[in-house]
Formats: structure tokens, sequence, C-alpha cells
């Protein structure tokens, strides 16, 4: 995972290598973080670009934080549901020898306390929402690694089968209703950045913060897109600021 140097260029790639990530097709790539099934994600991702494709395939980055605080201000019970919420994220790759889990909500807020982890009916929840989620500490997001999810054990657990088949429902009802508005957001122009990045660019993405994707491209045998990266971990990054002499909690 950490110390090597990746490439998702499958041109004339070495024997072993794996090509089961989606980044290694032409397709577009949906905003996203990367290795949500690590229990401690990334912290940096750094990409360079070897080749660009000639039609298509610009880079697009978006900022989570931004986008959290926007759910937070205008769809409240959202931004509930998504820090309340635990998500699961499973990456298999036989070729690779791996079968990595964790799970975590989409968004990791400060939990101020107040209000039960998941309030027994709608109307019991908007008394919570403000006081109860402080700063916004990471961002988990990938639906191509993400599991189907499954409401808590507490109910799945109600006896009586009605109430329970209600509750259920209900849970899906504001889990849909929440992903729909973030995935609105991470749509939206207020929070992306579009560029075509120029051989040896190279960007550098705070992976437990802000998204990445790509556009679309026409796959060429003769000039292959070939980007190439590699990954840092939070405790290293930080590792390196306090010797710098800045101030990590």
């Amino acid at each position: 995972m950490y110390g090597a140097v990746w490439s998702t260029s499958s041109s004339n790639a070495a024997p072993g290598t794996s090509t089961a990530d989606s980044a290694y097709g032409s397709g577009a790539l949906p905003l996203h973080t990367d290795m949500t099934y690590l229990r401690d994600p990334p912290g940096v991702q750094i990409f360079a670009m070897g080749r660009p494709s000639k039609h298509g395939g610009a880079s697009v980055f978006g900022d989570g934080l931004a986008a959290s605080e926007s759910l937070r201000r205008d769809h409240p019970d959202a931004f509930d549901v998504l820090c309340r919420t635990v998500r699961r994220y499973r990456c298999v790759d036989d070729d690779g020898g791996w079968h990595l889990e964790a799970e975590g909500p989409v968004i990791r807020a400060a939990d101020r306390g107040g209000g039960a982890p998941f309030p027994p009916h709608r109307s019991h929840r908007h008394r919570h929402h403000h006081r109860r989620w402080g700063p916004v500490g990471m961002i988990r997001h990938n639906d191509l690694d993400r599991l189907p999810d499954l409401p808590p054990a507490d109910v799945r657990s109600i006896v009586d089968e009605r109430e329970r088949e209600m509750r259920i429902a209900e849970f899906y009802s504001d889990l849909d209703h929440a992903h729909e508005l973030w995935d609105g957001l991470l749509g939206s122009d207020d929070i992306r950045l579009r560029m075509d990045l120029r051989p040896g660019d190279m960007v550098a993405v705070a992976n437990q913060r802000c998204f990445h994707g790509r556009e679309s491209f026409t796959a060429d045998a003769d000039s292959p897109r070939s980007v190439m990266g590699c990954y840092v971990s939070q405790d290293e990054l930080n590792s390196r600021f306090r010797r710098a002499g800045y101030r990590v909690f």
C-alpha cells in the first residue's frame, strides 16, 4: 500500500499487476475518496500525469469539507443521517492477494453528545442536529467499493414485526434521500475543480477531505493514458507537519 509507486496504465504492465480497480478502464469515475476499505485511509494521494489521453480524461477534484458543511447548513436531517449511519466498504483482489474491509460514516464529525445514536422516530431527531455534531474530520465516500447498507442492529432486533418493518423502511428512505442530496452536492460546480493535466503535472490530494474523479476518455492503443501515483499515510503526514513546526491535532 505505502512505499510503492503505481500506474493506472495497463499497457505493458509487469507480470502480476492487478487491473481489478476501475481506474484502469476508460469510463468516467465519479468523485470519491480512495481506500475506503481501510480503517484509516491514506492521508494524501499523489498523482503524476505521465501521458494524457488525446480525447477526454480530464481530472476532477472536489472539496468534501465544503460539501459536508453545505449539507449541514441546508439539509441538517441528511447531514445527521450521513454522520451516524455506518457504511461498509470492501476490496477483493485475487490477483493482488487482497481482501480488505472497513466501515465508517460518509461524514465523520466530532460527536458532541445529545440524542440517541439512532433516534426512534423522525420527530425526535430535529432538536439534536446542530448541537450534536461538531467539526468534520474525515470524508469516506466511494460508491464503487460500498457494500449494501443494513439497518442498525437495534432496528433489526425489534420484536414487534410491524414496528420493525416500519423502522427498516424509514431507515432506507432517510438514507436514500440523504445520499441523493449528497450526490447532488458532489455534482455542483461550487465544490468541483476540473483540470486537464499535462505530462509532468503533479497533484497532491488530501484523501480524507477531498474527492477525485475522472471524465471518460477514448482509449488509444498507440498512446494510452497513463497516470502514476503513490499514497502517504495520515500519521506520516502529521509527523512531517509537527517536525516542521505546525500544530496538528
